[in-house]
């Protein structure tokens, strides 16, 4: 059983977060791995089949808690009050705030090799982070595991029409009733919030930044990374998997692989989205890149 160290932290905006710690040598790198919509720092096994690998080759990691953990999570303020977030309530505009808080403590622990490690929406927040984050000049490197084209699962659910879900959710949003929950299956398999899903879907290309069955787009804010990225894919990863769309995980690795230039990708046969049964085909190839 692996041992961590608890740590907590206080982001910018007053949320206290909690994380698990594995020291390293301060020469190697530091991983701060950014969960995924609606999980945690500590569930996944390969989280921790990860965490291992790396902390035999002398790196550290942490496991961060978020905002977005689980589906409503009461976090504690320093004014001692509780707010509710979570996935179905968080704003992907917010997420660099969290990961500072981790980014921090690393540098104060004395590391200077910090790199970003995101499993599904984590790899949102991760590439984003490059972009709006206090601290981006302080990421060498980025890990993107399951990067999924959330706009591909909307087209293919509603087809031509998703598009208006988010002006309706931006007049849900002026009308102050961006907190409420978005009636299900209307506009999506999952009850957000129409804060959270306008987050998810403003017209932006921060937005985009995975909208692999555009065959049109050219993935601006892609082509601005010029720090060294891995992209790891199961082969039958069900989030980048839609045949009508012509998107499979070799063409989306393809897309990254193009687009980010200082990248490397792998495809990891027959593993799905949390690459259950395949952890230890997945340490590996996120160890070999550090």
């Amino acid at each position: 059983m692996q041992k961590y160290d608890l740590i907590s932290g206080v982001t910018k905006d007053g949320i206290k977060l909690s994380g698990l710690y594995l020291s390293g040598d301060k020469t190697k790198s530091a991983c701060i791995f950014i969960h995924g919509f609606t999980a945690d720092f500590y569930s996944h096994s390969f989280y921790h089949t990860i965490s291992t690998e790396l902390q035999e080759q002398g790196n550290a990691v942490v496991l961060a808690q978020t905002r977005g953990t689980g589906i409503q999570t009461e976090f504690l303020k320093t004014d001692g009050e509780g707010v509710y977030i979570g996935s179905y309530f968080e704003k992907l505009d917010e997420a660099h705030l969290d990961i500072s808080t981790f980014v921090e403590f690393l540098v104060k622990e004395g590391y200077k090799d910090i790199v970003l490690m995101g499993h599904s929406l984590g790899t949102i927040k991760a590439v984003r982070y490059l972009f709006e984050g206090e601290h981006k000049d302080k990421i060498s490197k980025l890990i993107l595991i399951s990067p999924f084209d959330k706009s591909a699962y909307l087209e293919v659910k509603a087809p031509n029409k998703w598009q208006g879900f988010v002006e309706v959710s931006k007049k849900k949003i002026e009308e102050g009733k961006g907190k409420d929950i978005i009636p299900v299956p209307e506009y999506d398999d999952y009850g957000t919030s129409y804060d959270t899903f306008y987050s998810w879907y403003e017209p932006s290309d921060l937005n985009r930044i995975w909208d692999f069955y555009k065959k049109d787009y050219d993935f601006p804010y892609l082509q601005k990374i010029n720090i060294p990225v891995k992209a790891i894919l199961g082969e039958k990863d069900e989030f980048v998997t839609f045949p009508t769309l012509g998107v499979s995980a070799q063409s989306s690795l393809d897309v990254i692989k193009k687009y980010i230039k200082n990248s490397e990708t792998a495809l990891i046969p027959n593993a799905n989205h949390t690459f259950f049964g395949f952890e230890k085909e997945l340490a590996k190839e996120v160890a070999s890149f550090l």
